[in-house]
This record gives structure tokens, sequence and C-alpha cells, in this order.
């Protein structure tokens, strides 16, 4: 297998899939034309243009790593961002595009056998995506013991990722458990849970001492839950975050 491509070293993929999650998330799939980036789950990439004429900007990748190197990410398109609108909206399947990576390190700790907690929103899910689907590629997911927990919060149902995939995955294993909450629809409005992740989760787990815990999602949805499962008992060590903003940035770690 080919080596990862330094930091700053641009490969090229091709755009050969779009489908949008939701009405303002997209899902891309990038194909690697020759040499590919091998990442770990919870990683993410750096994007644009193959004439460099669109900014970079940095996406997690929503898979776990395949045989074909190819990589999906998620994509909010942000009105008058140039980078998100052009990659959700405008560039063609087919178009080439220059990658670099991987980066970052929301990745799951090799040495821990206990169970993990994901929270995630909006396309925040997409590094959570890739953790959970390494979990159940190597048997984590059916080992009750090292039980992983998924909470997605979106506003509303149609703000929901993978739904259906989810609640699948979740019924055929059973070390996974996936839970979804909407913040915007009254109680009624939809089945429950209803409302945001750091008032329900103590009714989830009431204790997080031996979790590991990986929340990702907007700035303040991770230091709101940040401080919950801090609360819980979420032990410094074991709680991984990652932010994502409306026009994603670079990030090059001074």
């Amino acid at each position: 297998m080919p080596l990862a491509p330094l930091p700053d070293q641009d490969v090229d993929v091709v755009l050969t899939g779009r489908r949008w999650c939701t009405p303002v998330v997209a899902g891309l799939t990038l194909r690697p034309l020759a040499d590919r980036i091998d990442f770990a789950p919870g990683q993410y990439v750096l994007l644009q243009d193959e004439e460099r004429l669109v900014p970079v900007r940095s996406y997690s990748v929503a898979n776990a790593p395949r045989e074909d190197g190819t990589l999906d990410i998620l994509v909010t398109a942000v009105p008058g961002g140039a980078t998100s609108t052009w990659l959700a909206r405008d560039a063609a399947i087919g178009d080439r595009l220059l990658a670099s990576g991987p980066y970052g390190t929301f990745v799951a700790d090799p040495d821990h056998a206990g169970p993990t907690l994901y929270l995630a929103g909006g396309s925040g899910l997409a590094p959570a995506l890739a953790l959970i689907e390494a979990a159940v590629r190597d048997g984590g997911a059916d080992d009750p013991m090292r039980r992983h927990t998924l909470v997605f919060s979106g506003r509303t149902a149609e703000d929901v990722i993978d739904h259906e995939r989810l609640t699948r995955l979740a019924a055929e294993h059973p070390g996974l458990d996936y839970v979804r909450t909407l913040t915007r629809v009254p109680e009624g409005g939809a089945p429950p849970p209803l409302g945001r992740v750091p008032a329900l989760l103590p009714s989830l787990v009431d204790d997080l001492a031996e979790h590991a815990v990986h929340v990702s999602g907007a700035p303040g949805f991770v230091d709101a839950c940040t401080r919950a499962a801090q609360d819980l008992g979420a032990r410094p060590g074991r709680l991984h975050t990652e932010e994502f903003y409306a026009e994603p940035i670079p990030w090059h770690g001074d």
C-alpha cells in the first residue's frame, strides 16, 4: 500500500458522487487518481480546486479506509462560502480536485477497550461516521462490553443525516446504539428524544469515567457537550473534540 503523502503535498482526486443528505448538506465521494491518502478514521483532509482558484478548506473524512482509497466528505453549503458552495453545488461529477493530508488527532485510542460515546451535531457527524464504520468493521460494535453510542443532534427531522443507515446498523450490531435528538421541534412534534444534547445526556448515561468521548460539531455545540461530559466524569485523556466552522479553515498547528 502506498504511503500517505506528506502534509501539504497535494494529490489528485476526482469527484465521483454527490448526494444531498439534508437540504444544505451534501455528501461527496472522491476517488484518488494515482497516490492515495492513507488516513486513520476521524482525521481530515484539505481540499481545493485543481486550478487553485477556490480557497483551501478542511473536511473530515466520513468513512473508514477502503481498498480503493475513496473518501467521503460532508459539505454544508454556506451562503457566501466560496469553497463549500463550489463543492456542494457547482463542482461537476468528473471534476478534478487537489487533496492533502491526513491531519488531526480526533482518532480512536488503540489501547481503549471500554465503551465509547460520540456526540455529533450537523456535518460534525462526518468523523463519527468514520469511527463507527471502523468499529463495525473490526467487530467492536458487536461487543456489548465495548459499547459504541452515537448521539446525533439536528434542528429538525430534515436536518438528520443518514438516519436510516444508522438505525439499521444499530439494529444489526448489539454493541452499537444510535440516538437522534431534535432541537427545534416542540414536544409532541416528533418522536422523542427532543432537546439539546447537554440536557439529554444525563438521561442516557450516568457515568463517563470509563468512556472514551468524541465530540464534533459547531464550536458552541462542542463547548456545551464537553462541559456536560466532564460533569459526568469524562476523563481529560479520553475526551476528544473537533470543532466544525460554517466555512471550515485549514489548520497548520503552530
